[in-house]
């Protein structure tokens, strides 16, 4: 690596070089990410489903089964991992023994954490807001007239969001596409917005 950066530093400078480096390295640590979280789908998929609801809307077939979107309610979400290798986790009665290894239980942990509402909202907004809004803790909005949406509670109650994502939001920017989403997906949205809040 180190050999690759002298050979193009030589070319283009040490700092743009390095540049680059560090976007190809974003690039591997991003298509890391979406592996361990498909694979995490997968093994979901495949050895939970039959009682869990796994993703982001529906009930679980299993009446003492949480759906998977709900598990950050009951527990912190980064030790899902630790939970499933040690079967801390509570257990519904006919719950079936398994074994699993430290890698499939990263990416167990990694596709829960994506069905998260505020995972999911982000998830949303980066597809559909981010365009024209700042959506994170920081940031300009790319369009002018597009408020940061730290800043929403500022102007508005966030819950009174909901209403406004229900009957279409049609206009915030002069220019703003017309937005419609499902009541589920607005849920996950309010939560995300409500997390990225300025003073939270």
């Amino acid at each position: 690596m180190i050999r690759a950066i002298d050979l193009v530093a030589g070319k283009i400078g040490l700092t743009a070089a390095i540049a680059l480096v560090g976007l190809a390295c974003s690039s591997l640590a991003a298509q890391a990410v979406n592996h361990s979280v498909e694979h995490g789908r997968e093994l979901a998929v495949n050895n939970c489903a039959r009682c869990h609801a796994i993703g982001n809307t529906g009930e679980s077939a299993h009446p003492d089964a949480p759906p998977f979107r709900t598990l950050s309610q009951r527990l912190d979400v980064d030790t899902i991992d630790e939970a499933l290798l040690t079967r801390a986790t509570p257990a519904h009665s006919d719950m079936p023994h398994f074994t699993i290894t430290m890698g499939q239980a990263t990416d167990l942990a990694a596709y829960i954490a994506s069905v998260q509402p505020t995972a999911h909202g982000k998830e949303l907004v980066e597809l559909n807001c981010s365009p024209c809004h700042a959506i994170g803790p920081q940031g300009d909005s790319p369009h002018a007239d597009a408020p940061p949406f730290r800043e929403l509670g500022q102007r508005y109650p966030i819950e009174a969001l909901e209403e406004a994502f229900v009957e279409g939001i049609e206009t915030g920017h002069p220019d703003m596409p017309s937005f419609v989403a499902a009541p589920d997906q607005i849920a996950d949205i309010i939560a995300y917005i409500e997390s990225v809040q300025v003073g939270k």
